[in-house]
């Protein structure tokens, strides 16, 4: 009787420490995958939207030409070729935040470094000219705000959306998530960055076409010479960080059929 319960003793503790073994092993590959997964490796960092007011006077629908307009709404913002869907910012959030911090090295080797971000915005009012709108207002946080202008125009075949923060070391800018998000060459590898954040190559242009959506969209990234990056890590938007105080986006203006992924 003593031998065999020794011996099931004995079994019960080679179970535990095989099973603390296993445990170890899986742990070990899930912290060695889960950055990987999340994107973290992209060395860019999550910036969360934050609120979104506008003022009655920032409000409604300003057209810019070519039968292109632009609105904006405590929902968002989106520009709009007639009925068809151009680009759109996130809903109900803001669509831009500022970045105080550094980002270091060039192309997919870059690491941004972010120790402070003002999410939340303020548009208080709205400058209409012929082919422009600009939008003047305030990011901020508990503690801290910046006054910002957006500016909105028709540029021949794209629509040029800018912001200046003064400031402010980067801004991130936070659309809808649109399905289908592929990258375009050189900017971006030509493959779904569903679940993905990248850099830009270093080399692309000046608002050169980054990447397409569904809508048939192609959206740019610039300034130039700057570090540029998009996030897709988080449901339900699109993060586009860029490391100046001047960011801007350029959207086609004219719908074109989605292409296809790469292998």
């Amino acid at each position: 009787m003593h031998r065999m319960a020794w011996r099931e003793r004995d079994v019960s503790r080679s179970m535990v420490a095989l099973v603390v073994s296993l445990g170890a092993l899986a742990l070990l590959g899930l912290s060695t995958q889960l950055p990987s997964w999340l994107g973290r490796d992209a060395g860019i960092a999550g910036v969360e939207p934050g609120l979104l007011r506008v003022a009655p006077g920032a409000t409604g629908v300003a057209t810019l030409g070519g039968d292109v307009s632009v609105s904006l709404y405590s929902d968002g913002l989106r520009i709009l070729r007639g009925n068809d869907l151009l680009l759109q910012t996130v809903i109900r959030g803001s669509m831009l935040s500022a970045v105080e911090g550094a980002a270091t090295g060039q192309g997919d080797q870059t690491t941004e470094d972010v120790a402070r971000s003002l999410d939340n915005v303020t548009v208080d009012e709205l400058v209409f000219l012929p082919g422009r709108a600009t939008y003047f207002g305030h990011v901020y946080d508990s503690t801290t705000s910046l006054p910002f202008t957006m500016r909105v125009e028709l540029e021949g075949t794209v629509v040029r959306l800018g912001a200046n923060i003064n400031g402010a070391d980067g801004v991130v800018w936070h659309l809808d998530r649109e399905p289908a998000t592929i990258g375009i060459r050189p900017a971006l590898t030509a493959v779904n960055l569903r679940k993905s954040a990248a850099w830009l190559a270093s080399g692309s242009r000046d608002g050169q076409a980054a990447f397409s959506t569904l809508l048939g969209t192609d959206v740019g990234i610039g300034p130039q010479r700057v570090a540029r990056g998009v996030d897709l890590r988080f449901p339900g938007r699109t993060d586009v960080h860029v490391w100046s105080d001047s960011g801007y986006l350029t959207v086609s203006s004219q719908a074109r059929p989605q292409p296809s992924p790469s292998s």
